[in-house]
């Protein structure tokens, strides 16, 4: 590449103050440090950020600008992720459905399309998936249901984030390492997340980084976004707007909170069947939880 030109690409790793660019035409990554001027305006270069860098020097690259960013995270640092994969089993552990609603608020509340991935199929009865799918089929939200070895399920995860940055969420001891493994070309998590010193499902990775999928999306090698505490990040207000079966604008009052108001299309809808009263109750829940942190 000649000294001066600019190129575009993605960072998807930082260690110790150099970053790993992954050029837009895919073909290297680059090792760059950052501008001073970037630390004078104290911006951070953060994985997943879409930067331009710059070659001064033969083999020196340095970032001169970040793109604007779609979403932030903190825990773990990431930034424009596109799709979560909010990953539960069917059974051992059996679904926490109320938490799978509060990351798929969470998902929802940062711009992140959510993808719900069912492990373990073979291990329950074909009810117990049905139950779920009632509770979800109202919804706009595209569900996958699959064992370990069901390739053509998992190449169709693979075709929803092609091109795209994605994390996984969910329990422990569910199959995010298996599924990551299978999602990743040629890079891979450990297969044993468990850290046996933590006793808890903790990857044992310390860097955030994004791994390359088989048709050129990226996964984030790291399973930190399993623990939202929503009331953090929502207003009680907001909450309704991630939901989004509840019908829009159609309550008798405009500041409806679907709870206890007089009128309320929301609560008409879920009598009628058109709303899982599951989810309902979750909304509740959260509202609840909201509140209690605001007021």
């Amino acid at each position: 590449m000649v000294a001066q030109e600019q190129v575009q690409g993605k960072i998807i790793k930082g260690i110790g103050g150099f970053y790993y660019v992954k050029t837009d035409d895919h073909d290297e990554v680059i090792e760059c440090k950052a501008r001073g001027v970037l630390r004078h305006q104290k911006i951070i270069p953060t994985v997943g950020d879409e930067v331009m860098i710059q070659s001064d020097n033969p083999g020196e690259w340095m970032i001169e600008s970040i793109l604007p960013r779609k979403n932030i995270f903190l825990r773990p640092p990431v930034v424009n992720v596109d799709i979560g994969l909010i990953v539960f089993s069917m059974t051992n552990p059996k679904p926490n459905l109320l938490l799978l609603d509060m990351l798929l608020v969470s998902s929802e509340s940062q711009n992140v399309e959510p993808i719900v991935c069912f492990t373990k199929r073979d291990l329950t009865s074909t009810a117990e998936e049905k139950e779920i799918k009632e509770i979800y089929q109202k919804t706009p939200y595209k569900l996958f249901f699959f064992s370990q070895n069901d390739n053509h399920t998992m190449d169709e995860i693979i075709a929803e984030i092609g091109g795209k940055t994605a994390f996984m969420a969910g329990p422990s001891g569910v199959g995010k390492s298996t599924m990551a493994n299978y999602l990743c070309a040629d890079q891979t998590m450990e297969t044993g997340a468990l850290s046996r010193k933590l006793k808890r499902g903790k990857h044992t990775t310390r860097h955030v980084e994004l791994l390359e999928t088989k048709n050129g999306g990226f996964l984030l090698d790291t399973p930190g976004f399993s623990s939202y505490k929503i009331s953090e990040m929502i207003e009680p207000e907001e909450l309704r707007e991630y939901f989004p079966e509840f019908p829009r604008g159609k309550c008798r009052f405009k500041s409806c909170l679907h709870k206890n108001e007089p009128g309320c299309d929301v609560k008409k809808a879920v009598t009628n069947g058109e709303i899982s009263s599951v989810r309902y109750e979750h909304y509740l829940n959260m509202l609840d939880e909201i509140k209690k942190e605001h007021y």
